[in-house]
Formats: structure tokens, C-alpha cells, sequence
């Protein structure tokens, strides 16, 4: 009898442990499911917030007096982007927008900020900055052309002499050269004093 009891009690302390055991286990995978869910609410909240604050911030943005704006326009019968930088004018001073772009119709606005806005625009078109360099009379003469290539009229009369440049260069402006854009005319003729 005795060697039953000792059993019986051998079996409940090892039921005990084994519950304990058990139990203990069962609270900690209940406390990661509770602490995961907080986890995942409070991860929920802040990127709502963050994406309250960027709505509200980004429409709030204003034009200012120091604000430059930059006109993009790409030409589709030469491909060619032209891109001119202006200052604001006044009557754009302080506008959100949606308040631009009712100024800028047909202009797709790619950047908005209180210190810069870019608007871009496909125009079918020919650009208006393709020139010929040539030779007349021992002078360089730039003209500008038209959107079939003709010259369309003169506008540089540069004053540099042909006589002093290479060979290669004389041919080559005998032909003409063909310039395209306000910077690359600028780095041709500088190229030739």
C-alpha cells in the first residue's frame, strides 16, 4: 500500500511539473501574440500619421518670392528638351498647387516645393534653338534656322576670323556647321577664338 501511494505521488508531482511546464509555455505564446498585436496597432497608427502628415504638409506647401521655376519643353518634331529657369512672377507669389497649376494649363507640374517647381510641356514643334555656323567672307556668321534646316535669318556676326583657324575648320565652316542649343553655340564660337 505504501508503494501506491509513493506512486500516486511520484505521478502527481511529474502531472504538476508537466502542467507547469505547459501552462508557463502557453503564457509566453500568449504574451508575444499580445505584445505582436500592440506591436502591429501602434505600427498601424504611426504610418497613418505619417501619411496624414505628408497629405497635409504637401498641399500646404506655397510659392514665395525666392521661389525659381523651371519650364521644360520638349520639342517632338526635333526631340529636343529645352529647359529655361525663370523667376516667379508676382502675381504666382503664395500659390499652393492646385493654385499653379490653374496658371500653367496644359503644363504637367513634376516638382513642387517652396524653393523650386519644375512644369514640363510636349509642344509638336520645332525648337527655336538650331543654328548654322558658317564662313562668309572670312567671318564667322551664325544664323539661325528654320524647322526644315533652311537659314531663317542672321543673328551673330561674330567678328572672328576664319584665316587663323586649321584647315579642317575652314572646310567644315565653308559647309556650315550645325549648332544645337544656346550653350553648345556659346562653347562652338569660343572654341574658334
Amino acid at each position: 500500500m505504501k508503494k501506491y501511494i509513493v506512486l500516486v505521488l511520484i505521478l502527481a508531482l511529474t502531472v504538476s511539473f508537466l502542467l507547469g511546464i505547459y501552462l508557463n509555455k502557453l503564457k509566453n505564446i500568449n504574451e508575444q501574440i499580445a505584445f505582436e498585436t500592440e506591436f502591429n496597432r501602434n505600427e498601424n497608427i504611426i504610418n497613418e500619421a505619417k501619411d496624414l502628415l505628408t497629405e497635409t504638409s504637401s498641399s500646404e506647401f506655397k510659392t514665395t518670392p525666392n521661389t525659381k521655376i523651371i519650364e521644360k519643353k520638349y520639342y517632338n518634331n526635333c526631340k529636343h528638351l529645352v529647359q529655361e529657369e525663370q523667376k516667379i512672377k508676382e502675381k504666382l507669389i503664395n500659390k499652393n498647387e492646385s493654385e499653379l497649376q490653374i496658371e500653367y494649363v496644359g503644363w504637367e507640374i513634376q516638382k513642387f516645393t517652396p524653393n523650386e517647381i519644375v512644369v514640363y510641356k510636349e509642344i509638336n514643334d520645332f525648337c527655336d534653338e538650331h543654328f548654322l555656323l558658317k564662313d562668309v567672307e572670312g567671318e564667322i556668321i551664325v544664323y539661325k534656322l528654320d524647322k526644315y534646316g533652311n537659314i531663317k535669318e542672321t543673328i551673330i556676326e561674330t567678328g572672328i576670323q576664319t584665316k587663323y583657324l586649321s584647315e579642317i575648320d575652314i572646310k567644315n565652316l565653308k559647309n556650315g556647321i550645325k549648332v544645337y542649343g544656346n550653350k553648345e553655340l556659346k562653347k562652338s564660337l569660343e572654341d574658334f577664338e
